[in-house]
């Protein structure tokens, strides 16, 4: 065959094959059918949306290395303080969520424990015992409670340094007391709705709110849950008479609540958490951990645990100029399927985190944790979701089918979101941030350093038995 005849012939691509020059000029690139597509000029935003995981603008070049964007292959950097510092988002909080084994432990740690070079510091409450070996292994301090541990914390307290305080992280006047009051009535509320298994009623909550004032007046602003107990069981006429109620009628609007923390002080609340703390939180440390993990198996005992724990470290983290950290509050699902009061809580802390200087980490399984506290419109429900929606970060691992329609609904995903965390490998996570020129989603793989596998291990225990048994 010549090589005019090989010049003309369709290609074996379909695609017809160049034609001749003409009068002397280059025609490289064209065909003879004068096939061309128009011409197209948009901004990174729009072709992002055109096409997603592949026309990515950087989110940031500052903040923590956490690994590898699988959209662009650039490597990916995120830090919510910084984020935040540059006017890019305004919402601090983050939710990691992905089923065991997709590798969301060691994720979250990429977040919060290689930014400690960085200055940032981390406090944790974990029902396991993950966090307190971190905390050992990065020179911070762990916390056991559990039965036999000597160890008590007084979920009432107040840090000196609130009480202190007359502006909070961004200089806004605050009145120290009236917030840790509220931080004191809100757990309380939280401890008597986990025994009702219920939300309180008005004049529930406000025969609550009496008992409080008693008890800090009675123990000079330094009180303790059988302060609170007493309180409920002989109500103050004075206080009463204050909002023109007698003893008897508060006395009738407290009986559930009485009944219910009678109830608490008889459960590990007693000697775990009703009297004063037996330690401090060390805010100097570069990370605090809470383990809570003897009470693992113990899912009534459990929810009180965290909660009082959570209350603990949150009066210490409520400190302004104690710099900034990140507050992780890991297998969060384990108190929220059993916990009302407890969404009451996070959602508060997840409003007041810019104030402190905080970035909440809630971590669950999948969403169901959170959306299964209620039927769908009802109040539960629509705090649970609103939770949600106080995260202005997500990190979803892989979430398996039946899962994927609630989170599809919660997070309001696109298909291509969906289609990431449908086919997510360990390690790989949707990265959805409300940032202040709408959502961005990106596709990461979380890069670990052999060192960092070894120190965030959480097979060891099961690879361990594996190896013991093979012997």
């Amino acid at each position: 065959m010549s090589a005019r005849t090989r010049a003309t012939d369709p290609s074996p691509t379909g695609w017809t094959a160049a034609a001749a020059p003409a009068s002397g000029r280059a025609r490289q690139g064209r065909d003879r059918t004068r096939f061309a597509l128009p011409g197209l000029r948009v901004s990174t935003a729009t072709a992002a949306v055109a096409y997603p995981f592949l026309a990515q603008a950087p989110l940031t070049h500052q903040g923590t290395f956490l690994g590898t964007n699988l959209g662009t292959g650039a490597p990916f950097t995120f830090s919510p303080f910084e984020l935040y510092r540059e006017g890019l988002i305004t919402n601090p909080n983050i939710l990691v969520a992905g089923e065991i084994g997709s590798g969301k432990t060691n994720t979250t740690c990429a977040l919060t424990l290689r930014s400690i070079p960085l200055g940032f510091k981390v406090a944790a409450v974990d029902a396991k015992a993950d966090w307190a070996r971190f905390a050992r292994s990065y020179g911070g301090a762990a916390i056991s409670i559990g039965p036999g541990r000597g160890n008590r914390l007084n979920p009432l307290d107040v840090s000196d340094a609130l009480l202190a305080a007359r502006v909070d992280a961004e200089g806004h006047p605050i009145d120290p007391r009236v917030l840790a009051k509220a931080a004191q009535l809100r757990l309380l509320e939280g401890l008597i709705e986990i025994r009702l298994d219920r939300s309180l009623a008005v004049d529930e909550k406000t025969a609550v709110a009496l008992a409080l004032d008693q008890a800090l007046h009675a123990a000079g602003g330094e009180p303790i849950l059988s302060d609170v107990a007493a309180a409920l069981r002989a109500p103050d006429p004075h206080l009463a008479a204050g909002i023109a109620r007698s003893t008897p009628e508060i006395l009738a609007a407290g009986n559930a609540a009485r009944w219910a923390f009678d109830g608490l002080l008889s459960t590990v609340a007693k000697d775990l958490f009703d009297g004063p703390s037996t330690t401090r939180f060390d805010s100097t440390a570069p990370i605090v951990a809470i383990d809570l993990s003897d009470l693992y198996n113990d899912n009534a005992n459990l929810s009180i645990a965290f909660t009082c724990a959570s209350a603990w470290m949150e009066a210490a983290l409520a400190t302004p100029g104690s710099g900034q950290r990140f507050a992780v509050y890991d297998e969060a699902w384990r108190v929220l399927a059993h916990a009302h009061g407890a969404i009451d809580r996070l959602q508060q802390q997840f409003r007041l985190a810019r104030s402190w200087g905080l970035s909440n980490v809630l971590v669950l399984h999948n969403l169901r944790d959170t959306l299964n506290v209620g039927d769908a419109g009802s109040a539960q429900r629509n705090k649970a979701e609103s939770l949600l929606a106080l995260a202005g970060t997500k990190v979803i691992g892989y979430q398996p089918a039946k899962e994927l329609p609630a989170t599809i609904a919660a997070l309001d995903l696109t298909t291509a979101e969906a289609d990431v965390i449908a086919g997510a490998t360990r390690g790989e996570f949707l990265v959805k941030l409300q940032t202040t020129n709408g959502a961005r989603s990106y596709r990461v793989r979380v890069d670990l350093h052999p060192k960092e596998l070894s120190w965030w291990d959480t097979n060891a225990e099961m690879c361990n038995s594996t190896r013991e048994d093979r012997s």
